[in-house]
């Protein structure tokens, strides 16, 4: 009996997931809610004050992403150090926080030298004629340090999971830390903002559509990650997982059209840049305060940029 029961099992379809599909399925669905919150905190905003939350209590800023990381961080055992660096990789953090600025920088006079274009037309930044630079640093200064430790600890806790969980090299998991971040802050969100002012029928089924795509397609990749690992078909071959790949697909088309956007896809690749080195720097420096000075200073310097083009031209 107890050979057949072996034989039984040995036939039998294994429906269960490989780690690193588990592990980025239940990050994307972290992400999934935290674009419901977003939507939600939006959407009562609006019916309450008639404008939209802004400060502290804002979508990517202290309450709408930054205590809901560190919480969901915490409960999954990978809490982000506080700490600030060591002395030794003083270097590497100061590097990290600049690096994001930096690049905004290379690609305004890149557009300006080579496209004869602005950055400021592109992101659609403007301001008051009349406006000094110190007016402009000091009207966004609040804005991008609250947003500066929201997407810097959110980062963090992505790029903890990545390494610790999904178990990938410290490369790897800044790749996909940074391409997590950017998925979130390109699709979910703007998606989650737009769907609210949608006529009611669709706005459910189309904001649940695309979160259930989100949630399949980070299981779909951990699925393709194993296979690429093992060098083998078998994880991606069983029948029940079409479902899977097929919504992932459309969570895959959705993330390729924000770059593919002409002139918006040039913000949404300086962004994904911006995690990118911004995730190198944790790593580097394991101190969260990294991420969150590279993500403020990125997100300043493209103000004050645009700011110098209009000014200048």
């Amino acid at each position: 009996m107890s050979r057949f029961a072996t034989a039984v099992r040995a036939f039998r379809p294994d429906r269960s997931l490989p780690s690193e599909a588990s592990e980025l399925g239940r990050i994307g669905l972290f992400l999934a809610c935290l674009a419901v919150a977003s939507a939600a905190s939006y959407w009562v905003s609006l019916r309450l004050l008639g404008v939209p939350v802004v400060g502290a209590l804002a979508s990517p800023n202290v309450a709408g992403l930054a205590v809901p990381t560190l919480v969901y961080a915490r409960y999954r055992g990978v809490p982000p150090s506080f700490g600030l660096p060591e002395r030794s990789r003083i270097t590497d953090a100061l590097a990290a926080a600049l690096a994001p600025g930096l690049a905004v920088v290379a690609a305004s006079a890149l557009l300006a030298v080579g496209f004869d274009a602005s950055l400021a037309a592109l992101v659609g930044w403007t301001y008051h004629p009349e406006a000094s630079v110190g007016a402009a640093a000091a009207r966004a200064a609040e804005d991008v340090v609250l947003s500066g430790l929201g997407f810097g600890f959110l980062v963090a806790a992505v790029f903890d999971l990545a390494s610790s969980r999904v178990g990938l090299a410290p490369a790897r998991a800044a790749v996909a830390a940074a391409a997590l971040a950017t998925f979130f802050q390109s699709v979910l969100r703007d998606a989650a903002f737009t769907l609210v002012v949608f006529p009611k029928p669709w706005r459910v089924t189309v904001l649940g559509l695309l979160l259930v795509a989100t949630v399949c397609g980070c299981v779909a990749v951990g699925v393709t990650y194993r296979s690429a690992a093992e060098r083998s078909l078998r994880p991606v071959s069983r029948p029940t997982l079409a479902p899977v790949f097929a919504f992932g697909l459309l969570g895959l088309v959705a993330f390729g059209t924000v770059f593919v956007d002409v002139p918006g896809g040039v913000e949404h690749v300086l962004w994904a840049l911006a995690f990118g080195l911004a995730a190198v720097g944790y790593q580097r420096s394991r101190s969260v305060w990294v991420p969150a000075a590279a993500l403020a200073l990125f997100s300043i310097s493209v103000r004050l940029v645009g700011f110098v083009e209009l000014a200048a031209f």
